[in-house]
């Protein structure tokens, strides 16, 4: 207990120690992704979009890039940007999204984050 003059009273009030700490979870980056991963992600982003966003006309360009990955052997890299703002985001180092707006900041699509 400290106590703690207050005008003509004294307040007795409990001593906090401590402090809290938000653990940041650590999400691997596009780059740290093995190609199965890169293609499992951008498959499942571009399923959940289409059910978020019905209506979207970044469906269908979404859809095109995503169906081509198997052809070519690739992953497209639009899909390495989308990732990492949503990790940034979900750590709280974005300067252009927050949490809770928009697609970036939802919190289904932080769910597709490989950690």
């Amino acid at each position: 207990m400290i106590p703690v003059k207050q005008g003509f009273k004294t307040l007795i009030l409990p001593h906090v120690r401590g402090f809290h700490c938000t653990p940041i979870t650590f999400l691997k980056k596009w780059n740290e992704l093995n190609k199965n991963d890169k293609q499992d992600f951008i498959k499942n982003y571009v399923s959940l979009y289409k059910e978020k966003y019905p209506c979207s006309k970044s469906n269908v360009m979404y859809r095109a890039l995503a169906s081509e990955m198997d052809e070519y052997n690739d992953t497209p890299y639009v899909f390495g940007v989308l990732y990492n703002e949503i990790r940034a985001v979900e750590r709280g180092e974005s300067t252009d999204n927050k949490k809770g707006s928009g697609p970036m900041g939802d919190s289904d699509f932080a769910k597709l984050l490989y950690k």
